[in-house]
């Protein structure tokens, strides 16, 4: 049958609370599909990283904080997050109002039945040392309290560091069995976070291979700010009424900001150095989401009606930057640069406000399948003030929807089918684009699907799925270096996920999606365009493994493969990146020191240090991550 279905979330919600201690914390083991999971600081599955499909669940709306909808300017903490889980197909089925691209919802910290205190010290990527504490206090067998603090000093693998001071805390009530009440907090402040260059070559070809964690860049080139995140939530199950409301706020600043690329590298490496440079930049989003349904039951089949209001205000302010050319220079060369004048001009204000009102309607037949159908009106409001230029205002209410079915022939087959329409933010033309920042508009956008699941015996899960969706395309236009839409992006693919214990001790995810990404419109019938869009691969495989090895239950040992197909990079398709294979092991032991439960983390990721090029919009590049080895001990008291 469905794993959630009608008030599944609720009830989820207001179940025994899950224990705080970190030392159990494994992603693999964890998850439950090869989707998405992130359990600490580990993620597992295809799309952990918040890219679904090949899109941002962020920007369609999807993302979610304990079920709710939330309007994300800047990260939470991890201090006090448990984890996150990408939910698509049939493992969305209970979140109400999906938008295309599927959801990620962020689940926070529980206090158990005991006090803890948890300490982590990490190596962290390329020995970068971390310290992490978190404790869980319950207060009362009624009242939580979860509240963590930790120091960062990252590392970068262009060479370049960051120091960041993380905080927050958690607070929960439980005032009746069938209501929870919680409050959160989470703020990290970051500074001296040096920036790596972004390299864009002059012609079809890569930039020449740089040495990782030397670094290039320049001192003058750092960012500084905070992001912040706080808000309620209440869920109750009253009876056959349920109710769920959220109410957060997210910010993220660059008090001061200074980036870098290298332009129109040529052959050899040379190009020439800019430096883009700004203050007081801001991104804070205040959003919520109050929900009630009501479930009525007519023998064994169950419905559920729901009636919900989701809104979100969002004040952007950005721009003003000073642009300097620095000069030729060479990429993987360091050669410091004095610092230039700077000339700030005037922000961009962008202000978004949006409200959704839908209605939603849930049957579960069991032993048949389920039914869930959604209808929403939006009433979308951009207002953009350049200066200099007349406030642009953009405006729309369209209808959106989404409907899915799924039907079980048999104990361990279930068939599902979904469509969904939405809305969706477009954010603003890149730094490297002739029109640098012009706020864009809202995007329609649209998915359909069919999958199925099955259960085999021994406990595998096969869970698969056919997609198409479609979102308007834009691209630096190569005439006049002008960000616009040229078209429609189709992305259709399958995708695949495989996860269970084939054998005692072992457990397996795995996750591959097949995608064909394309671009229609003018702009490729012309041939200004190609057909496959910058930074999509067709082929992405995602395999881990975790062994508790016989005999040694206090030990374990973990491996990641993971494969990517050629990536395309350049808009005109005359380039792509190699398709490249990584592969990460590790282990951990088990132990006490005194009374405390202790866990020893050892990983080497990208052990054959395999070099590669990432590519961002408008054909950026930066190399992706080598080899670095990982240590970390957590211990419970």
């Amino acid at each position: 049958m469905i794993r959630r279905t009608g008030s599944a979330l609720i009830a989820l919600a207001l179940a025994d609370p899950a224990p705080a201690q970190r030392t159990d914390e494994n992603a693999v083991r964890e998850a439950e599909d090869g989707f998405g999971r992130s359990v600490g600081n580990e993620s597992v599955g295809i799309y952990a990283s918040g890219e679904v499909c090949g899109f941002s669940a962020n920007d369609a709306g999807n993302a979610r904080v304990e079920g709710l909808y939330f309007d994300r300017a800047g990260g939470i903490t991890d201090v006090i997050v448990r984890g996150s889980t990408v939910r698509l197909g049939l493992t969305a089925f209970g979140y109400p109002f999906p938008a295309p691209t599927g959801i990620v919802d962020t689940e926070l910290r529980r206090t158990g039945a005991d006090a803890v205190l948890s300490l982590r010290l990490s190596s962290g990527e390329y020995l970068g040392p971390d310290l992490v504490a978190e404790t869980a206090i319950p207060v009362s067998e009624k009242f939580g309290l979860n509240l963590g603090f930790g120091l960062f000093d990252d590392q970068y693998v262009s060479g370049a560091s960051a120091r960041f001071v993380s905080y927050g805390g958690v607070a929960r009530w439980r005032p009746a069995d069938s209501v929870e009440l919680a409050g959160f907090f989470a703020r990290y402040d970051y500074g001296d976070e040096e920036q790596s260059p972004t390299l864009y070559t002059g012609g079809s070809f890569l930039p020449p291979k740089v040495e990782r964690r030397l670094f290039y860049g320049q001192q003058l080139a750092e960012w500084r700010g905070h992001s912040q995140n706080f808000g309620g939530i209440a869920k109750a199950s009253l009876g056959g009424w349920g109710l769920a409301a959220g109410l957060f706020n997210s910010r993220f600043t660059r008090d001061d900001y200074a980036s870098l690329y290298f332009d129109r590298i040529d052959r050899d490496g040379r190009g020439q150095l800019v430096v883009v440079s700004g203050e007081d930049q801001l991104s804070a989003s205040t959003s919520g989401e109050v929900r009630v349904s009501r479930v009525f039951a007519a023998g064994a089949t169950r419905h559920r009606l729901i009636v919900s209001a989701r809104g979100r205000r969002k004040q952007s302010d950005y721009g003003g930057y000073d642009v300097v050319d620095l000069g030729p220079a060479m990429i993987g060369v360091p050669d410091p640069r004095p610092e230039p004048d700077r000339d700030y001009s005037e922000l961009t204000e962008d202000r978004v406000r949006q409200t959704s009102l839908a209605i939603g309607y849930e049957t579960c037949w069991p032993g048949v399948g389920e039914l869930n159908l959604g209808l929403t009106r939006t009433d979308y409001r951009k207002a953009v003030a350049q200066p200099g230029r007349p406030l642009e205002r953009r405006r729309g209410k369209p209808w959106l929807w989404n409907a899915a079915l799924a039907v079980t022939p048999t104990d361990r087959l279930t068939l599902y089918g979904a469509t969904t329409r939405g809305l969706e933010e477009s954010g603003t033309a890149p730094g490297n684009a002739a029109n640098r920042n012009e706020a864009l508009p809202a995007l329609r956008t649209r998915q359909q699907e069919i999958g199925l699941r099955y259960a085999f015996p021994g406990g595998i899960r096969l869970l698969s799925a056919l997609f198409d969706i479609r979102k308007p395309y834009f691209e630096i236009d190569s005439h006049d270096g002008i960000y616009r839409i040229f078209g429609t992006v189709i992305h259709r693919g399958a995708e695949f996920s495989l996860s269970g214990a084939p054998l005692p001790g072992l457990d397996v995810v795995a996750g591959a999606v097949l995608l064909q990404p394309r671009v229609t419109g003018q702009a490729v019938d012309e041939g200004r365009l190609g057909t496959r869009p910058i930074g999509r691969t067709g082929l992405l495989i995602d395999l881990s493994a975790d062994y508790r090895l016989p005999g040694l239950p206090q030990a374990s040992v973990d491996l990641r493969f993971l494969h990517e197909g050629r990536r395309t990079a350049r808009a005109d398709n005359s380039l792509d990146i190699p398709a490249r294979t990584t592969i990460d092991i590790g282990a951990r032991y088990r132990a006490t020191i005194g009374n405390a439960p202790a866990t020893l983390r050892l990983q080497i990721r990208n052990i054959a240090n395999v070099f590669g090029w990432r590519v961002f919009g408008g054909g950026g590049f930066a190399p992706v991550q080598g080899r670095r080895v990982l240590a970390s001990l957590t211990a419970d008291f």
